[in-house]
């Protein structure tokens, strides 16, 4: 699956001898702050006719008008909590209202939403494409000083190409949350480095490290600061580095909703021409429609705990919406790569979730074939005795041999085992009536069809573990 190298557009480098002075004149100037001039960036893509380029967006190709075309690849859902506002199967059928076959969830520091996305856009027939708007600490995640600045992290959308892509996310996210978590789940310039196999990365958001440096130079015109955006893009760029095709795996974003972004926009195009990086826009969409503005306001000022009449809070872009391909496409004129290079990243990112796999958990149980019998005397005495005969050993398939249908079998037998001893811990010997026995045997059975008693042997260890340590534990 995938594009050839062609197909992804970069800009055409407006420093080499070919190029015209004056378009090199108005690119500089741009880059210093020239407002919002646009500029119509040439494409260079070896062979493929610029006209070509054109008809990818829906221009005039000489042959008629061909249908606009954009994939929107950094949209927030409900999962980005009291921020996002689009729900899953309005988003869809909108989707495929405005001709997009395709559409990507970005939602803030988590994967929550991943699986339910996945499932309701295959259902209606378009392509999901997962991913996330991480949260890139400034140096080590797991460094929790509070400096002020930029302690929650910077902004930076991943999106998985292929299923090994798919399992670096899952990672990246989990650990963001169980070592990363500072204000927000953070992940670092390491794990990133580590896990970026499989993944497609987006920089340019305003909150991103690129974004933070290019508003510094703006803002002062300090030469280190567009110096230092540029090594940030270098990183990125190694870091993600072109897949086994050749095709490039990260891009430089552009976004066009106020005064700040447009400031960098120019430094953004000037960047990607030095390092010959390829560029993408998006809408950073939070809800639906123009109409639903309102709607996510209130949203929004629950999350901020403030009254929407007050002044002085953060108010978002009525343009963060879900914007069609022609309204995208005439958004961004200037740089008609970077629309159309939406739809080719939206056709390599091929991840389909096995809908039918067990992802149950194993485990390996040492326990005695029978039950020791109640022999008169302190009954939780003798539960604990028996719940003490019981152990649960991670299954270590590189070591261990056992199959997964006796790993299967021992669990299942082991929870038997431990509800016989129940039962009679609560009920007595004789208190077992036929009823309850029959109850038991029903639940069991559902347990040990849905493969889930090694789930409830794990809990039960948990608890067990702190009961026989003295410590009050209860499971539900």
């Amino acid at each position: 699956a995938g594009l050839p190298r062609s197909n992804i557009l970069r800009p055409l480098d407006l420093g080499r001898s070919g190029a015209p002075k004056e378009a090199r004149n108005l690119v500089d100037k741009m880059a210093r702050g020239g407002g919002r001039a646009r500029y119509r960036v040439s494409c260079s893509v070896g062979t493929r006719d610029p006209q070509e380029v054109m008809a990818m967006d829906g221009t005039k190709n000489g042959k008629g008008t061909a249908p606009a075309r954009f994939v929107h690849l950094h949209l927030h859902s409900e999962y980005s909590l009291l921020d996002g506002g689009n729900r899953f199967k309005p988003l869809v059928e909108r989707g495929k209202e405005l001709g997009m076959d395709a559409v990507a969830v970005t939602d803030h520091g988590n994967l929550h939403g991943a699986w339910e996305f996945h499932e309701v856009s295959r259902a209606s027939g378009v392509k999901p494409i997962l991913g996330i708007e991480a949260y890139v600490a400034l140096g080590d995640r797991r460094d929790r000083t509070h400096t002020g600045s930029v302690d929650g992290g910077f902004h930076l959308v991943l999106l998985a190409e292929t299923m090994e892509g798919w399992r670096n996310l899952l990672k990246l996210s989990s650990d963001a949350f169980l070592n990363g978590f500072y204000y927000k789940p953070r992940m670092d310039k390491s794990t990133l480095a580590e896990r970026s196999a499989g993944l497609i990365a987006i920089n340019g958001h305003l909150g991103s490290s690129i974004a933070h440096h290019l508003l510094a130079f703006v803002q002062g015109g300090d030469q280190r600061h567009w110096e230092s955006a540029l090594e940030e893009a270098r990183w990125h760029a190694k870091t993600f580095a072109p897949n086994e095709r050749g095709e490039p795996c990260f891009f430089v974003e552009l976004q066009r909703h106020i005064e700040e972004q447009e400031s960098i926009n120019p430094l953004y195009i000037k960047m990607a021409r030095e390092l010959v990086l390829p560029l993408v826009c998006d809408n950073d969409a939070h809800f639906l429609r123009r109409e639903d503005h309102d709607t996510h306001d209130t949203l929004f000022c629950i999350s901020l705990q403030k009254q929407k009449d007050q002044v002085d809070r953060i108010r978002y872009s009525p343009e963060l919406y879900v914007k069609s391909p022609e309204e995208m496409v005439a958004l961004f004129p200037e740089v008609p790569e970077a629309v159309a290079n939406t739809v080719a990243i939206a056709e390599r990112c091929n991840v389909e979730l096995p809908s039918k796999a067990n992802h149950a958990p194993v485990v390996r149980v040492v326990r005695p074939k029978r039950l020791d019998p109640y022999d008169g005397g302190d009954l939780t005495a003798w539960f604990k005795r028996v719940c003490r005969t019981v152990e649960l050993h991670p299954f270590d398939a590189t070591r261990d041999s056992e199959s997964p249908e006796e790993l299967r079998r021992g669990c299942d037998e082991a929870l038997r085992l431990l509800c016989e001893a129940g039962l009679i811990w609560r009920y007595g010997v004789d208190g077992v009536s036929e009823a309850i026995r029959a109850r038991a045997e029903r639940e069991l059975a559902v347990l040990s069809g849905k493969g889930i008693s090694a789930y409830f042997l794990i809990v039960w260890d948990f608890v067990n573990w702190a009961r026989q340590h003295g410590i009050p534990a209860t499971a539900r």
